[in-house]
C-alpha cells in the first residue's frame, strides 16, 4: 500500500498560510481560508514578490499581465477580501 501524504501537504499548505500572513495584513487563518489551496497560496507568493520588486511600474504591470491567467484568481479573491460591495 503506497504512503499517504495528504497529512503532510496539509500541514506544509498551512505552514505557506503562516509565512504569507507574516507579508500581509491578513492573519494565517485568512490566507488559509481564503486561499485553500497550496497553489493559490504560491500565486499570492508571488504576487507579493512582483509588487515589492525593484522594476518599474511598467515592468510590473507587464509582468502581471502576461502572467495574469496564473495570478488573476488570487487578484481578484485578495482584491474581494479589502473592498467593500457597493
Amino acid at each position: 500500500m503506497p504512503y499517504d501524504f495528504s497529512e503532510e501537504a496539509k500541514l506544509t499548505n498551512e505552514q505557506l498560510g503562516d509565512e504569507l500572513s507574516k507579508l500581509t495584513p491578513l492573519t494565517a487563518e485568512e490566507v488559509n481560508r481564503l486561499l485553500p489551496k497550496r497553489a493559490d497560496k504560491e500565486g499570492l507568493k508571488r504576487l507579493i514578490q512582483l509588487v515589492n520588486s525593484s522594476a518599474s511600474q511598467n515592468k510590473k504591470l507587464a509582468s502581471l499581465t502576461s502572467n495574469f491567467s496564473e495570478l488573476g484568481g488570487v487578484v481578484l479573491t485578495v482584491l474581494t477580501k479589502f473592498l467593500k460591495q457597493v
